[in-house]
């Protein structure tokens, strides 16, 4: 996957983004539509992902969770992300971005991997041989506030909720590895604690947070977590951008090597 271009914008977008799935009816402006056609068109960083916008059927994309239970309605747009099997992380590295960009507009989005109809998302968007859609966001105009249901929701799956820093990159604060009195492991460097914690913020299936880390050898290295839900590897790309625009924001740039079971990935500094 080649490098992408990381707005500035995004790692703001972070600690602002939720998730929504009622819109209210005001249409989106002519131009910020303009923008996210283009911003789809242009930003490809592997030739495994793409974006498509649709502007058609939009409620008619969307299943609730339960019955009509947490449905996705009013969404003018929808993105939909389409990748090849075996690079959902690609796919998931990628619909980020464009989750980040709609938020430092002011839009709302949520990922939705699971309740949406695949076979009207697929006729829309048409896969080539080898593709499928994985993924896709509703787009629209951010509500003042959510109504009841989805507040409920929200508390139901614990979307606010994050695991503790330690509990994702054990050792990030120089904690003793070991028993009581042994000495501890030095404190990471701020680069990799920015990536961490902006990966902490990074959404994920029914909000799992299949991610853990660890410093080595200079590298920081994102791994499995004991227990994965099935969008975890959509997860992985998620985190994987969430851990360059926290190091960006350090001043350190890198690039991510793949790594075998049980790790995914090793991000190395420039």
């Amino acid at each position: 996957m080649a490098p992408m271009e990381l707005s500035a914008t995004w790692y703001d977008a972070i600690a602002v983004r939720s998730s929504q799935r009622r819109y209210p009816a005001t249409p989106l402006a002519d131009d910020v539509v303009a923008h996210l056609r283009a911003f789809c068109a242009a930003v490809q960083p592997s030739p495994n992902a793409r974006l498509v916008v649709v502007d058609s059927e939009v409620d008619r994309l969307f299943t609730g969770v339960l019955g009509s239970y947490g449905a996705v309605s009013g969404a003018p747009l929808a993105v939909v992300f389409v990748g090849r099997v075996g690079a959902e992380a690609e796919v998931g590295y990628l619909g980020e971005a464009f989750v980040l960009e709609a938020t430092a507009l002011g839009l709302g989005t949520c990922w939705i991997a699971g309740s949406f109809d695949k076979e009207r998302a697929g006729g829309l968007v048409e896969p080539a041989p080898g593709e499928r859609v994985m993924a896709l966001t509703p787009v629209g105009n951010s509500l003042k506030r959510l109504p009841a249901g989805e507040r409920l929701m929200r508390r139901v799956i614990g979307a606010s909720s994050r695991l503790p820093l330690e509990k994702i990159a054990p050792g990030i604060d120089g904690a003793p590895p070991g028993a009581a009195g042994s000495p501890g492991a030095p404190a990471w460097p701020s680069w990799a604690r920015a990536a961490v914690e902006a990966a902490r913020l990074a959404p994920s299936g029914v909000n799992r947070q299949p991610w853990r880390f660890r410093y080595e050898d200079g590298a920081l290295v994102l791994t499995r977590a004991a227990k994965l839900y099935w969008t975890a590897l959509l997860d992985f790309g998620i985190a994987e951008l969430h851990v360059e625009l926290g190091a960006a924001h350090r001043g350190v740039r890198g690039t991510w090597e793949p790594l075998g079971e049980p790790d995914v990935a090793r991000f190395v500094p420039e």
